[in-house]
Parts: C-alpha cells; structure tokens; sequence
C-alpha cells in the first residue's frame, strides 16, 4: 500500500484575530472532505496558545494536495492570512515512520 501524505499546516493568530481565523479555518472542512483524495482533514486549537491554530491532513497523493491548494476556497483563505495571521502559514509534510494500527474511525 502506497504511504500516505500527511500536512501539518501552523497558524499563529494576530492579536483579537482568533477568532475570525478560526472560523475561516473551519470553513474549509466541509468543501475539503469533498475533494478526491482527501482522506483525513481536522483543525485543532491550541489549548496553550488560544492564538495558534493548526491543520492535520492526509492526501492519497502530493498530486492531491497540490489540486486542493489550487481550490478558489483555498486561494481565496490563503490571500486573508496575511490580515489574519502574524507569520506566514508554515506547511510541513511528513510520512509515516511508524509501523499501522488499528485505530477507530476519529471522523
């Protein structure tokens, strides 16, 4: 089985713009889990930092991730970081190193 890829996306809020950021990260859930080869997309809060957000994906392929950044909804977010955030948004990929497991469906 091919490996998956996984994306961790890093946000960090300007001040009094957590809020508005998170709900446009939450935005994109729904139109993200639609698009083929989107296996897994979760937003998460810090509970250290209320002003850090983060996103969690696995894409079946760099192919797959590549379309959904082209996505308008995607474009459209990515031109409010700037308003929204106090740093560039740090995207990272990774590859599983450790062996599967059973795990319950989290979805």
């Amino acid at each position: 089985m091919k490996p998956t890829l996984s994306k961790a996306a890093f946000f960090f809020a300007k001040p009094g713009k957590s809020e508005e950021l998170g709900e446009r990260l939450l935005a994109l859930v729904e139109p993200t889990r639609q698009e083929e080869g989107c296996l897994r997309y979760h937003i998460l809060k810090s509970s250290d930092d209320p002003d850090h957000w983060f996103i969690y994906e696995d894409w079946r392929s760099e192919a797959d991730f590549n379309g959904h950044m082209d996505q308008p909804y995607i474009r459209e977010f990515m031109g409010l970081v700037g308003d929204l955030c106090r740093d560039e948004v740090e995207i990272c990929t990774y590859v599983q190193a450790s062996s599967s497991y059973n795990q319950p469906n989290l979805n």
